[in-house]
């Protein structure tokens, strides 16, 4: 039986240019209203940082509980504005010109817009990508987008080994409200690794249990749960598991194990990911050189 294809990491700037405009679906007023939502769009932004960000290259607009059909309307018109701005960022130039039009068009503090510029910011600077992401006011942004911002920017803290300050943001993480699967893996990934690193191992594993890194409905996600699947199990003992999690890291993408070589890791976490690679015949890229 041939084996299944592992999921591509694709190229972001592509992933951007075919970015869909949301539309509103009419016939769900009644029940509930939409709200629109960048999920894991620092995702792609991060890519040609470490590579691991790539599995979120899918821009993926969410549709959520959000309110009534007014409150619809304009943030679904919202999310268009800036999906057609991110569309235009497909280079150099075009994200810095998409910036500009995030900085000009749309209003201070806005979540929805705050993920879209830290997507864009976070090519090039991942650290001020953060900045951008604390400068939203979660508990005053819609409801709908509040566990987007926690996980992008909890998702960041974890890449630059800032466990600490990613677990009050997994605490706050909820699951309920989101309808997408992957979505909802991103969540798990992160919650996970936040838990396992701050002492919450046992909580990882479970878990990670109810979203297995394996179930092809997660597609590119996976490897995000493979990331956390390494920590917890480190973290739990298991050294069999992590290696076993982080070889299934490695066939999807190289460059993701070789982040675990980065400062910030403890010994046995980094020499595990040197004999991954060495088995794997690969050598790190540079760009995979944690920055600070």
């Amino acid at each position: 039986m041939a084996k299944k294809p592992k999921p591509a990491v694709k190229d972001p700037n592509k992933a951007l240019a075919e970015m869909e405009r949301p539309q509103v679906r009419w016939k769900t007023v009644g029940l509930f209203g939409l709200g629109f939502a960048i999920f894991w769009a620092l995702a792609i932004g991060m890519m040609p940082w470490t590579g691991y960000w790539g599995i979120g290259v899918a821009g993926v607009l969410s549709l959520v509980a959000a309110g009534f059909a007014i409150y619809m309307w304009r943030l679904t018109k919202k999310s268009q504005g800036i999906v057609d701005i991110l569309k235009t960022a497909t280079d150099a130039e075009g994200r810095k010109a998409a910036i500009e039009q995030l900085d000009e068009k749309l209003e201070k503090g806005d979540a929805m817009a705050a993920l879209a510029k830290a997507q864009l910011v976070a090519q090039e600077k991942p650290g001020d990508a953060i900045k951008v992401l604390e400068g939203v006011n979660i508990d005053k942004a819609p409801a709908a987008i509040r566990d987007d911002v926690r996980a992008n920017l909890g998702l960041l803290y974890l890449m630059h080994g800032r466990a600490k300050d990613a677990r009050p943001l997994a605490d706050a993480i909820t699951f309920q409200n989101q309808p997408q699967p992957k979505a909802k893996a991103m969540y798990a990934a992160v919650v996970a690794e936040a838990f396992a690193r701050t002492g919450k191992a046992p909580d990882a594993k479970n878990l990670l249990e109810t979203y297995p890194a394996t179930d092809p409905a997660y597609g590119e996600v996976s490897a995000m749960l493979y990331r956390a699947q390494v920590y917890t199990f480190m973290a739990t003992k298991n050294r069999g598991l992590a290696k076993k999690a982080m070889e299934a890291l490695g066939a999807m993408d190289p460059n993701m194990v070789a982040a675990f070589v980065g400062k910030g890791n403890k010994p046995e976490i980094q020499k595990m990911a040197k004999q991954v690679i060495q088995g794997l015949g690969m050598m790190p890229k540079q760009k995979m050189r944690m920055m600070r």
